[in-house]
């Protein structure tokens, strides 16, 4: 009773594992060559896999083992794939966001993108005495900043304004003042709702970005080609070890609802059978009334009963022992 209990959370782990698997062989499907969302084992579809060739595997998992050893062996297993998982994905993840990144610094308004491939040098100055400041104007309000820069603080280069870029919303200026006018001017410019770019031009930086960019994309498509032929691989094996898991689950809860049979032979033995059925698309409800009313007669009524007592119920209770095997997650 102590596993089974234990068995309906390792089943709802093994379940998370088996989806999360699948999710990302789906986003990289073109990578391994899967069509028509069809995920296989061992280039079986999942469906035929499991109604017509899944069998216990006797080489990986004796059934000689004690039940308890078996399941935490299992349960061991998918979540050490489940961790593995998350370590690839969490390297991919942080170089798609350095690549995002990156490509902000060349694609965004002039809020945001970066300014080493606008600046050059000489548009530059800093001194003991003056510094240069780079402002974003709105489009609208660029002649009204052409004509007031230079009475923003009280010591501005005149005639130091020079339009750098623009884009559809925003303009960047160039200013060069005073270095003791600096907070006048920048007390000013957030009055006007002008916003001032801080940047420090560094020869080489935009040619080191776009490297680092083609670098880290090369990466990024490898990491994805690995990650792809994993997933194929682990999908599969983590796949048939729920499947092991669901089936020890079965037997546990069987054995604890039916009991066992005394023979002469062979002593006490399981009195059930167990079988894998798969309704038409629409007729799971009608699958589930005619198997209710088949069993009727077997089961063991839950009316007034509290139905976790009740081994095998798991929140829903028929007259026989169930568990669901999804072959295509639902993944939206």
């Amino acid at each position: 009773m102590s596993l089974s209990d234990d068995l309906t959370k390792m089943e709802t782990m093994a379940d998370a594992t088996v989806t999360k698997m699948y999710k990302q062989l789906m986003d990289l499907k073109d990578r391994v060559g899967i069509k028509d969302d069809e995920a296989t084992i061992g280039g079986v579809p999942v469906t035929t896999y499991t109604t017509r060739q899944w069998e216990w595997d006797q080489a990986k998992l004796s059934v000689k083992t004690p039940l308890r050893e078996l399941c935490e062996s299992i349960s061991l297993r998918l979540t050490s794939l489940d961790d593995e998982l998350k370590i690839k994905l969490t390297e991919v993840n942080a170089l798609k966001s350095s690549i995002s990144a990156l490509e902000r610094k060349l694609q965004g308004n002039l809020m945001v993108r970066g300014l080493s491939d606008i600046v050059q040098e000489h548009d530059c100055m800093e001194s003991d005495y003056m510094t240069t400041v780079f402002v974003v104007v709105p489009k609208m309000s660029a002649k009204d900043f052409e004509g007031q820069y230079m009475t923003m603080a009280k010591y501005v280069v005149p005639l130091s304004a020079k339009l750098m870029e623009e884009d559809t919303e925003y303009s960047l200026y160039r200013v060069i003042i005073f270095k003791k006018s600096s907070e006048e001017f920048k007390a000013m410019a957030r009055e006007r709702r002008l916003t001032l770019r801080e940047f420090t031009y560094a020869p080489g930086v935009s040619a080191e970005e776009d490297m680092k960019k083609r670098e880290d994309t090369a990466t990024l498509e490898r990491l994805k080609g690995m990650l792809a032929n994993w997933c194929s691989i682990n999908y599969a094996e983590s796949y048939t070890m729920m499947l092991h898991l669901k089936a020890v689950r079965i037997f546990v809860e069987s054995v604890l609802r039916y009991g066992l049979t005394a023979t002469y032979a062979q002593g006490m033995v399981p009195n059930f059978k167990s079988f894998i059925l798969q309704p038409k698309k629409g007729k799971a409800e009608a699958l589930r009334k005619a198997l209710g009313g088949l069993f009727s007669s077997v089961g063991i009524s839950a009316e007034g009963e509290d139905e976790s007592a009740i081994p095998g119920a798991g929140g829903e209770f028929y007259p026989y022992v169930y568990t669901a095997i999804e072959t295509a997650p639902n993944i939206a």
